[in-house]
């Protein structure tokens, strides 16, 4: 086994998923029933189906793992048809959330948080010559200002995202384009993610995964499907890549 590309995912992989995104969220829905007239009762079962609580997240949520352009869908399902509300309020559609969530989403609430080690660690790989990537549920905007604002975007050769364009995971189409860009075979490949989802993303690519325990993940199933499994991604070269 000869690793020449590592792929991770964003959030719970390379950022903290809770303190970036859990007073988001809540800013998000205060919106919603504030300036877009949502009931009470409309802002409960959507936090309820996104996995959100007052204390942070459920796990494997929603929120976690879905992309924009599901979580907008799904929450639409509560809302119902586009529709202005009787209190004369903005009219809510899939475009509206998406502009919200968006807005939002780089904010000045928006703060990120990087996993411990992740920041040197990506230098590391970098200049020992992996070609590496980030393929995420969040979209591109947004992701491109996480990376941004943490200093890394020079890092990365491959940013998948949801931009219209990308098939989400796990489907494998993100892991096909970054294999067809750098001319990599599966088994040349590492990714490294946190959620169900990143498992099944690997296992459907054909590429070696290593998972990120959390205490909004089911990392124990990273175990049962005999992966390796690390706190962060400073651990990586020493549980994956050493020796290779």
């Amino acid at each position: 086994m000869k690793i020449k590309g590592i792929i991770f995912d964003k959030d719970g992989t390379l950022i903290e998923f809770e303190k970036t995104w859990h007073k988001v969220f809540r800013n998000i829905f205060q919106e919603l029933e504030e300036a877009y007239g949502l009931s009470k009762e409309e802002i409960l079962r959507i936090k309820k189906l996104s996995g959100f609580t007052e204390l942070g997240f459920e796990k494997e949520s929603l929120i976690q793992y879905a992309p924009v352009e599901e979580i907008i869908m799904q929450w639409m399902d509560v809302i119902g048809p586009p529709k202005e509300k009787e209190t004369g309020k903005k009219p809510i559609t899939k475009d509206a959330l998406s502009m919200l969530l968006e807005r939002h989403s780089k904010g000045p609430d928006a703060t990120v948080t990087p996993l411990a080690n992740t920041l040197e660690t990506i230098q590391k790989l970098y200049q020992k010559g992996y070609i590496l990537g980030i393929v995420t549920a969040d979209s591109k905007e947004s992701t491109l200002h996480n990376v941004n604002l943490l200093g890394i975007e020079s890092y990365f050769k491959f940013l998948g995202s949801d931009d219209g364009f990308f098939r989400g995971k796990p489907d494998p189409h993100m892991g096909e384009a970054f294999c067809r860009k750098f001319q990599l075979e599966p088994n040349e490949v590492l990714y490294v993610g946190d959620s169900l989802t990143d498992m099944l993303f690997a296992e459907n690519n054909g590429f070696y995964f290593v998972g990120i325990k959390g205490s909004h993940n089911e990392y124990e199933k990273f175990i049962e499907n005999n992966y390796p499994v690390i706190e962060n991604i400073g651990e990586l070269e020493e549980a994956f890549l050493t020796g290779e």
